[in-house]
């Protein structure tokens, strides 16, 4: 199976801080995978560089096949083919559709194809009603669905999330974890996702990524890190005990 992303021994500093250390680690087509661990593993980080919004400062990185130069014009084609959903995603002024059709805008898709696009990415996510609503003034649970529709507005093959579903309230969240799940299986849609919810990851996950102090010190299936993980400060995380 080819990697859609090839990590090798990666590093990113801040300051005299090394935040992150990857010697290996990849990616495959049309799963998904989350990455755990304790507050300043460098989750976030590894998930900045990866969506190439944050350079590393040594290694070497491939994104479908190509190794990362970080020129511009390169960077522009390869993000492209990936969306970023955070915990308070961003709401440009104006409208629902607006939001879900700036995408396709910038791509300079024609405006009945953007239409119609817009259209199904708001029924999908339940937010057909909302099309002209201002974005700005959307509930916790209505933004992160915008977010989500703005993002497969433009077909990702990869869908990177940080912790989409932290601010909401339950509800919001199953129903954020269910779109999350239909993407991937309706699309084929990766989906690369931090999380500091044990239960959401379990839920969801097929591979999971545990940092500590930015290295990946396990890595493996979701049945195997819950129930038979390695290395003890997994075990003691997954515990509760972090």
């Amino acid at each position: 199976m080819a990697a859609l992303f090839r990590l090798y021994n990666v590093t990113k500093r801040y300051r005299s801080r090394e935040v992150l250390n990857i010697r290996k680690m990849e990616v495959n087509k049309g799963r998904i995978y989350t990455i755990l661990g304790p507050n300043g593993a460098g989750k976030t980080t590894l998930l900045r560089v990866m969506s190439l919004l944050t350079v590393n400062d040594s290694g070497r990185i491939e994104v479908f096949g190509e190794e990362v130069s970080w020129n511009k014009s390169q960077l522009v084609r390869l993000r492209r083919h990936m969306a970023m959903v955070t915990q308070t995603s961003f709401m440009f002024k104006g409208s629902v559709y607006y939001n879900v059709a700036y995408g396709l805008k910038v791509r300079k898709r024609p405006e009945p194809e953007q239409r119609k696009i817009v259209k199904e990415c708001l029924e999908l996510m339940g937010m057909s009603d909302f099309a002209d609503y201002p974005a700005q003034k959307l509930s916790g649970g209505e933004r992160q669905k915008v977010a989500i529709a703005r993002a497969l507005a433009v077909k990702p093959a990869v869908l990177f999330l940080d912790e989409p579903t932290s601010s909401l309230e339950p509800n919001s969240a199953m129903d954020i974890e269910h779109y999350i799940k239909f993407i991937n299986s309706q699309y084929n849609t990766t989906v690369i996702m931090v999380t500091h919810n044990l239960f959401q990851a379990r839920r969801l996950a097929e591979e999971i990524f545990f940092l500590w102090d930015g290295k990946i010190i396990e890595h493996g299936s979701c049945e195997d890190l819950f129930t038979r993980a390695r290395d003890e400060r997994t075990r003691a995380f997954l515990q509760g005990n972090f």
